[in-house]
């Protein structure tokens, strides 16, 4: 019995030999193997660092509303900055964060790579699509953000809106969230989506009556649209327009309030 058991003493010692040479020998291959990738990492990443194939020769500029010096300019100055740079070794978040300094009044700029040499910029500035009265003209965007213009005869063709008191902390933080601004804002999205009503033009809204917004179309006539309902009251007003017998001269109102269109007379 006791050659037995010194038997299975035997095997067991031989079996943990085997285990703790296998587990040695995974263990080499594995640091051999980790040696091989860190070194293939560097070699790689050094080539793409010092090739001529990846360095920065061009740079676009996606949606934006700059015209077209502007954008010129941005090239140049990111050209003369950082051509012939690797691409990979360029500070992206720097370069966006270098440009929301230029263009504070920028909804959202983002900087990306395009290999193998192009950088890519998407710098998208708010738009004005009216102007509200106050103690002077302030340009708002579809947010009812507060936009600084410097070139103020761009602004000839936008509506005025009337009827919107700015409070002293909107004036600060730059952006009107009065609910008739958005009553106004909501107004103008809604003629914009209706092509024959859009073309006329409109040249003012009035929202100091959120019951009661009316706005005037650029030839002078004066539209009664209430406060809901814009879509449906601006398709109607559309076919009202196109109507071969409407002579526009003799129009003073078109009062979509009740349904059809009621036309008042001058």
């Amino acid at each position: 019995m006791r050659k037995q058991g010194k038997g299975k003493k035997l095997g067991f010692n031989s079996f943990v030999k085997d285990l703790r040479g296998s587990v040695v020998k995974i263990a080499l291959n594995f640091a051999v193997i980790s040696v091989f990738l860190v070194i293939a990492f560097l070699l790689g990443k050094a080539y793409l660092y010092r090739s001529d194939y990846f360095r920065l020769n061009r740079v676009e500029i996606r949606e934006t509303f700059l015209d077209q010096r502007s954008l010129v300019s941005i090239k140049s100055r990111i050209l003369s900055s950082y051509k012939s740079k690797s691409i990979f070794a360029l500070d992206l978040k720097a370069i966006a964060q270098a440009l929301q300094a230029s263009y504070p009044d920028a909804k959202d700029i983002s900087v990306s790579l395009a290999l193998p040499d192009k950088l890519v910029i998407k710098l998208k500035l708010r738009k004005p699509i009216a102007v509200v009265r106050g103690d002077k003209l302030y340009p708002v965007d579809e947010e009812g953000v507060i936009i600084p213009v410097a070139d103020q005869a761009s602004l000839k063709w936008l509506p005025v809106v009337d009827g919107v008191q700015l409070r002293p902390d909107e004036r600060r933080a730059k952006v009107i969230k009065s609910k008739n601004m958005k009553i106004a804002i909501d107004l103008l999205r809604n003629i914009k989506d209706v092509k024959a009503v859009a073309d006329y033009g409109v040249d003012s809204v009035n929202a100091k009556d959120t019951a009661n917004i009316t706005f005037y179309l650029r030839n002078g006539i004066e539209i009664r649209i209430g406060s809901d309902n814009f879509k449906e009251r601006i398709i109607v007003l559309a076919k009202t327009l196109k109507d071969p017998r409407m002579i526009m001269g003799r129009i003073k109102y078109i009062d979509l309030r009740f349904g059809d269109a009621v036309i008042g007379p001058r």
